[in-house]
């Protein structure tokens, strides 16, 4: 083949892709981050043990922003330093923003953190928490739901073990639905600034 042919056909292959590129962001409608076509959890309805005892049910939250996660009390690290995080976010609200916000932590170690643990452990981060678990189908079926993960690390004794688990916080509009994926590395900032979004 012609070098200059091969080299237009080359340039002119370049030339489309930046046009389907270009095209395709200033004309593509793009989705809310954490938009409505999220399916995490899709029937916003889930039953658990609270921390003072009494029965969880999600629905009971309906015109609450919810924010989610999984974690357990014995984590040495992504757990404390995510509810602190929402601390710092809880603190750029307003107190009227603050009412309508719930934390809702779901323990993925029911062996070790009994209700009473739960409820002293959230009330260190004063984040508005709830503490909720149950035996661990119960538990399993939750997880699932959300498309997370935990995974038990053995230690040297049965009674000491680490669990890997999904550090992402789901934010739960006022009908339920999952909205938005808030990541381990997003800041308190950008956690108030996305929370409002949905007040």
């Amino acid at each position: 083949m012609n070098r200059n042919l091969l080299i237009k056909l080359t340039f002119a292959g370049i030339a489309i892709c930046l046009v389907v590129i270009l095209v395709s962001f200033f004309i593509v409608p793009k989705p809310k981050p954490g938009g409505p076509e999220l399916t995490h959890n899709p029937s916003a309805e889930f039953t658990l043990t609270k921390d003072d005892g009494s029965t969880f049910h999600l629905s009971d939250l309906r015109g609450e922003i919810v924010l989610l996660f999984f974690g357990y009390t014995s984590c040495p690290d992504a757990c404390p330093s995510t509810l602190s995080k929402l601390n710092r976010a809880f603190n750029l609200l307003t107190p009227e923003e603050k009412k309508q916000v719930r934390t809702v932590f779901v323990s993925v170690d029911p062996e070790r953190d009994n209700l009473q643990l739960l409820r002293d452990y959230l009330d260190y981060f004063g984040v508005n928490a709830t503490g909720v678990t149950g035996t661990k189908e119960e538990v399993d079926k939750v997880v699932k739901a959300y498309q997370a993960y935990y995974l038990v690390i053995p230690g040297e004794s049965s009674d000491w073990y680490t669990i890997n688990h999904t550090t992402t916080v789901y934010l739960h509009d006022k009908q339920g639905k999952v909205r938005h994926l808030l990541l381990y590395d997003y800041s308190p900032e950008k956690v108030a600034e996305t929370i409002r979004e949905f007040l």
